[in-house]
């Protein structure tokens, strides 16, 4: 038990002393209460947020648009499905400087409840966005660029997003303003670390809310989930300016933190 809680003092040290190296990747969100399954710890619960305080999100619902935004695009309506009330890509209001970009017209789509092609989240009633479309070219992969948005010396530095019945040949690719890829977390590494089988569309550990944080610089302007089989499935897509209110601790605080675990995991050498 000793050699255990050793292990876990080092590694928490280790993480505060790594943390400017690579991304740091967290799991787990908050029950949204709009019925969407899981949302980020970082946003209240309603999904109902304002730009204002550093954070957008698409939850591809009508009813949870961002304050001030306009209706959104209903573009990307599943074709096939008859009763879509309420589903819009609500980063695509009318004037909108945020863009979405897809491989193909049969690339992506939007729906609500699961079919044959596209499996809801667990326990999400709600709207949910999946690439390909019904059909659609494989590999297919959807695009939302913040570019246009963002002003010099801010980036994008948090993603939170809820993957659906993760499968392993799902991805997400971060990209700089210059269209640079700069990171890639997978299928199977998610899977891998939440004990999850591909495709599971109940388990746990394949629909995970998944937080991505630490980019190097001002982080991100785009990011994209790509998919080379049927299908990747998300909701709930929360991103975080680099320049919002903090959300971690300082630097000092940090260090004073890192400064305490060393001296306790020196204590526990001792002894």
């Amino acid at each position: 038990m000793k050699y255990f809680k050793r292990i876990l003092l080092s590694s928490a040290v280790f993480a505060c002393f790594s943390s400017q190296a690579a991304l740091i990747v967290s799991y787990g969100g908050q029950a949204a209460t709009d019925g969407s399954g899981l949302t980020s710890n970082l946003i209240d619960p309603s999904n109902l947020l304002n730009p204002a305080n550093g954070f957008f999100i698409e939850t591809f619902d009508n009813a949870t648009q961002m304050i001030g935004f306009g209706v959104g695009s209903s573009a990307y309506n599943d074709p096939t499905q008859n009763n879509q009330m309420g589903c819009t890509v609500n980063a695509l209001f009318a004037g909108s400087a945020i863009q979405v970009n897809t491989s193909g017209s049969d690339a992506f789509n939007v729906r609500k409840g699961s079919a044959g092609y596209a499996a809801t989240p667990a326990n999400d009633t709600t709207c949910f966005g999946y690439t390909p479309a019904q059909g659609g070219t494989l590999p297919s992969w959807i695009t939302i660029d913040y570019s246009n948005i963002l002003t010099a010396g801010v980036g994008i530095n948090y993603l939170g997003v809820y993957f659906g019945s993760i499968d392993t040949y799902n991805y997400i690719e971060f990209f700089d303003a210059e269209g640079n890829l700069i990171e890639t977390l997978t299928g199977p590494q998610i899977l891998g670390n939440n004990g999850g089988s591909s495709g599971n569309q109940v388990q746990p550990g394949s629909n995970v809310y998944v937080n991505i944080s630490n980019f190097a610089g001002t982080g991100f302007s785009s990011f994209r989930f790509t998919s080379t089989g049927v299908a990747a499935e998300f909701d709930n897509i929360v991103v975080g300016l680099s320049n919002r209110p903090s959300q971690v601790p300082e630097p000092a605080s940090l260090l004073l933190l890192c400064l305490g675990l060393l001296g306790l995991n020196r204590r526990k050498i001792k002894h």
